[in-house]
């Protein structure tokens, strides 16, 4: 747009003449700039949030106010549709003070947008700095779930069948729980599997063994045990006889 109102402003002198000053052309880039700057205007007043603050609603209105002083200004020699010769009207058109105030209103513009987005960005920082606490608190209550439920009992559990005379009792958190079942599961089992050796080394050294002791009523460990007991008294016997 200045160098359209240069152009005008000078069209009668040599050096602008002698650089191929051409008034249609510089009459259609002011139009297409009026444009440009009119469809600006609207879509800034269109594209402002609600949330603006003072500063921000009042840069915008200065801005609106010296727009339509200027358009007021130029939309009688845009409307025209053809350029002008230059005439002391066209100089007034193009002379007026609002040139200056409009330049100042979109500096003042300019810098409370450039603060507002700013504040923005500041904001969706600190917004995002609390999800991320937000998803690191939820991470790590996560994970101390897994460990209370999954871990912790894990670990205890291969201590205690690592060292079963050292393993203590089930800790208060673990009582009534599956793993306290499981755990006494295989120390009977445990158990049971020192009985038998003791049993088998008893019946390897000849001795007479005391059958292993039933732990419920369908305990076939022990009816074996019985059973065999039996049947060795038995064959003494009939090798007494024999003798």
């Amino acid at each position: 747009m200045e160098r359209s109102l240069l152009g005008l402003a000078h069209a009668d002198s040599r050096k602008i003449r002698f650089a191929g000053y051409d008034e249609t052309r510089l009459y259609t880039e002011l139009r297409h700039a009026y444009q440009q700057a009119n469809d600006a205007v609207s879509n800034i007043l269109t594209a402002v949030s609600d949330d603006a603050d003072f500063q921000f609603y009042r840069a915008m209105l200065r801005l609106e106010l010296e727009w339509l002083q200027t358009r007021s200004r130029l939309a009688e020699y845009i409307a025209a549709n053809q350029p002008h010769r230059i005439s002391l009207t066209t100089l007034r058109t193009f002379s007026f003070r609002g040139q200056d105030t409009i330049d100042a209103a979109l500096r003042d513009f300019k810098a409370v947008f450039q603060r507002q987005l700013a504040r923005d960005a500041q904001q969706s920082l600190q917004a995002m700095g609390g999800y991320v606490t937000g998803l690191l608190v939820a991470l790590s209550l996560f994970i101390g779930l897994l460990w209370h439920r999954w871990a912790r009992p894990l670990r205890w559990f291969q201590r205690a069948l690592a060292h079963p005379d050292c393993g203590g009792e089930t800790p208060p958190s673990l009582k009534g729980t599956e793993w306290e079942a499981i755990l006494q599961r295989v120390a009977f089992q445990e158990r049971r599997l020192r009985e038998v050796e003791v049993f088998m080394r008893d019946l390897a050294m000849g001795r007479a063994p005391e059958p292993l002791k039933p732990s419920d009523s369908t305990d076939s460990l022990a009816r074996s045990s019985a059973w065999l007991i039996k049947r060795i008294e038995e064959l003494r016997s009939e090798r007494r006889e024999a003798v």
